[in-house]
Formats: structure tokens, sequence, C-alpha cells
């Protein structure tokens, strides 16, 4: 069959909807081949495809059928599912209308759904998986609706449009289908060859991982989008202050159940034999990462090593970054005044380290170098800047960020950010002693320009939005771990 069901954003109209839908039931029932009834309803009859052999050569096709046939967990009895012309055209007329929101929401009449992951800290707090709760909640517009529970099946098909492969339909578990069908043998009393006929929908509902949930608004008539989306954020606002309870939103398919970390530096896969990789996780004593150290041990300070350990364990990304960035603020005031000792000497004069707090030295620099204030005063930005133009390797950092992933390079050659204006960072053209000078104090810049956006929140700014931006933040931590650990680890121990 051909795999012609998504992006839904690839999807024109409401005609190829109608067969993007067909698509997916097609490929979830087994049967790409579904038969159209006169009374307005298409008939798909679960397994055909596996009973009837699609391959073309014999022997494949009896060695299929004859597996399927064997199998002890498959229904005896000859399903079939159906689902009405008209309904399947509802739900593309729903989906179509729904193209501008993000690929976990579904937007209707003063009606809203979006995907949400359960991240309540206590397992005793969880609402029971498969559960439906509704809400009826004052609004300003009247009452408002709001249910907590499985996605709908306009949800699981838009989930289904998905950009890449069979992945798209991971969410969904063929064996659920069967397990439900084996049930209901069982309660219906249906033996081997009986015929019986159930719901194509209720099927997609039935394989639908029970851990998904959705968060469903439904407003009084004339209620606007804008509206329902600020009641979805009040009422998770709401249940997590009385219940600790937290309903996240997820935008991101590849993140259904567990939200965005952060690229993973395994550096000893590119420095081992291939040997080695092909051995992890086959149980071999040389097959276990870590099993063996490629570099000597090098003391670091303890409170610096527990923060990089923190944020190499962090499950999302602003702790992650947070985590390496602490470990480049630690030395930041000592670095300036590094620099700025360097400035003084450099005209002849000797900065003297002030007793109490080492930023009063940009008094004693202001009158040695007869400049103003604002030229020698600290301020984080410039300490960030002198710690770099220090430390930092230049093309140990490139190479490092290239052994991460092949676009990474080129993401921060010209990648930007919704939540803060970074400089671009060209590490891979050649660069002169001047050059690098500069690209360090862009690396810095940047660095701190993220660090700035994603720890304030100022109305009159913009702002990092937590998991709505997280994909984004994620791209950037790479960057702060690499500086961190230039610091951290002794050059001549870096891998």
């Amino acid at each position: 069959m051909r795999d012609n069901f998504g992006p839904l954003s690839d999807l024109s109209d409401v005609e190829e909807v109608v067969e993007a839908i067909v698509g997916v039931l097609s490929q979830q029932l087994v049967d790409y081949e579904p038969e159209g009834e006169q009374d307005g309803r298409l008939v798909f009859v679960l397994g055909a495809t596996l009973e009837s052999g699609g391959t073309g050569v014999d022997e494949i096709d009896d060695a299929l059928r004859n597996v399927y046939r064997n199998a002890p967990d498959r229904p005896r009895a000859a399903w079939e599912a159906e689902i009405e012309f008209d309904a399947i055209e509802k739900i593309a007329r729903r989906l179509v209308s729904s193209k501008g929101r993000p690929d976990t929401q579904i937007e209707g009449p003063a009606t809203l759904e979006m995907l949400v992951r359960d991240e309540t800290p206590y397992q005793r707090l969880k609402r029971p998986q498969g559960a439906s709760v509704t809400y009826n909640v004052r609004t300003s517009a009247g009452e408002c609706a709001v249910t907590v529970g499985p996605p709908s099946i306009d949800l699981l098909l838009r989930l289904a449009f998905r950009p890449m492969g069979f992945e798209r339909t991971g969410f969904l578990d063929r064996q659920r289908l069967f397990q439900f069908l084996i049930e209901q043998e069982a309660k219906k009393r249906l033996g081997e060859g009986a015929r019986t006929r159930v719901s194509a929908l209720r099927l997609l509902r039935v394989m639908a991982h029970p851990e998904l949930v959705s968060l469903r608004l439904e407003g009084p008539r004339g209620t606007g989008i804008d509206e329902l989306e600020k009641l979805a954020t009040s009422f998770r606002t709401r249940i997590a202050y009385e219940s600790d309870v937290v309903l996240a939103p997820v935008l991101d398919l590849d993140h259904l159940e567990s939200a965005p970390s952060q690229p993973r530096f395994i550096r000893q896969l590119r420095l081992r034999t291939t040997e080695f990789a092909d051995a992890i996780g086959q149980g071999s004593p040389t097959g276990f990462m870590g099993d063996r150290l490629l570099g000597a041990l090098a003391g670091a300070d303890e409170e610096l090593s527990l923060r990089y350990l923190r944020a190499i364990a962090a499950d999302n990304p602003f702790a992650a970054f947070m985590g390496y960035y602490h470990v480049l603020e630690y030395q930041m005031e000592e670095a300036w005044f590094e620099s700025l000792s360097r400035r003084v000497a450099a005209v002849g004069g000797v900065l003297q380290r002030p007793v109490d707090s080492i930023r009063k030295a940009s008094k004693q620099a202001r009158e040695l170098l007869g400049v103003k204030e604002d030229e020698v005063r600290f301020t984080e930005l410039r300490a960030v800047q002198n710690l770099l133009e220090a430390s930092l390797d230049v093309p140990r950092l490139a190479a490092d960020l290239g052994r991460l992933d092949a676009g990474t390079v080129k993401y921060f050659a010209a990648g930007n950010l919704p939540f803060a204006d970074v400089p671009h960072l060209e590490f891979a053209r050649p660069l002169d002693a001047d050059g690098e000078a500069e690209l360090k104090r862009e690396t810095a810049s940047r660095i701190y320009n993220v660090r700035c956006a994603i720890t304030h929140s100022k109305a009159s700014a913009r702002r990092y939005s937590p998991y709505t931006d997280d994909l984004h933040l994620a791209r950037e931590v790479p960057l702060v771990r690499v500086a961190a650990e230039q610091l951290l680890i002794p050059p001549d121990q870096l891998l």
C-alpha cells in the first residue's frame, strides 16, 4: 500500500484527508483493500492481508498465513470492522480545520483538545490510566467543560499524520487490539470461523496506549480559540495548585512519553573499535559503556563536579543548561579580575586584589587606566567573555560539536531562537587570531543571552516558555556543555 497519510500539512483538502484516514485504518487493521457497502460504510476484514498473502511469492505468503493461523494469541473469529463514510468525512473536516494548530491539538467550534503528559510527582496522585474526569468551570463567557482523559478519535488520527514513516503510529499497539478481540470472543462465546462486526473507531481507541492523555475544553457557543488556550493554562495551574497534579502540554510527537532532554555525548563510541560498539548490550564483558576508561583521572573541584554530574543526568534542557552554566559561573569573577589585571599590567600598573569583594577592583582599574567606570566594571557578560577568551579551545569545541551530530555545527552558524537574539557562530570557517578571539566573545554572548532568557521572565521582554520552547533550548545545551567541560577537564585529558 502506498504510504500517503501525512503529515497533515501536506494534505491539501478534505478528500485527501479522507484517503489518509482510510490509509491509517488499513495499516492498523492489516487490510489494505477494505470494501465499501451500499448503505454507506467501509468494512475492513481484520488480518485480511495476512490471510490472503500480499507479497506475490507463494512460498512467503503461505508461510505468513501459517504463522498467523497458528499463533496462539490471535483472535479465532472472523472479525470485521466498519466505519460510516459520513463519520470519516466529519473527522476529515475537523482535521482540515485544525491544520493551523500544533500537531498535537485539535480545534473545533468552541472546542480545543490538546495532548498532555501527566508529570505528577507522586504516583498515587495520578489519574488511573484510561479514566476520564470532567470539570465544570465558570468563566466570564459562561460555564465550560474541561475533560481530562483518553484522546478523542480526532486527536488520535491527528497524531497518526506524522512526518516520518511508520513511527508515526508508534502510539498505537496492535497487540492491545488482539487482546481485546480475544476477550470479546470469550465474553460472547465466539469460536473458530464465527463472523462478527465491530466499530473501526472503537478499535482505534483500544489500540491507543493507555498512558496517552488529552485535555479537552468545550466552551459556550462563540468561545474563541484564544480564550480556550488561556483557560487550558488556568486549569493546569489551578489543578497543580490544589492537588500537585501536573498536566504538561506536549507539542512534539517524538516526546509523547517524556519531555525533550538533551543531546547525549557518548564519546567512547567514536574512539573505540567496531567490535566494541557491536557488543554493547549483548552481555559481553567488553560490551558495556564505561567498562574501561580512555583517559587518566584528574582532580576537579567537588562542587563543580557534582553540578556537572547533575547537568548530565538532567531530564530536561532547562536543568541541563543551567547545570553546565553553573560550572562556567564558578570562575567568572576570577576570569574578569585576571583579564583586568593583565590590562592594567600592560600600562605598567599593578591591580591589587580587594580583601572583601573582588568586584571592587574596578575602582582601582578605572583610576590606573584613566577610563570611565562602565569600561571596567564587572558585568556577567563581560565575565563570561573573559572566561572563554582565556579557556576556550575553538577548534576542539567545533570538533566536539561535530561529533555529536553532523548538523550541529551548521545549526550554530545559522540557527535562531524564538525567545532570544543570539549571534551566529561559524565554527567551520578558517579563522586568524583576531577572528578566533571574536568567535570566543560571540560564543560567550550566545550562552549568556540564552541564560538570561531562560532565567528571567520580564513582561516587557521576549521570554522562554517552558515546554513550548524546550526543543529549541535543547539544541543550545551542547555549546554550554562543551565550554564547561573544557574548564573542568584538563586539556590533555579531553577526548
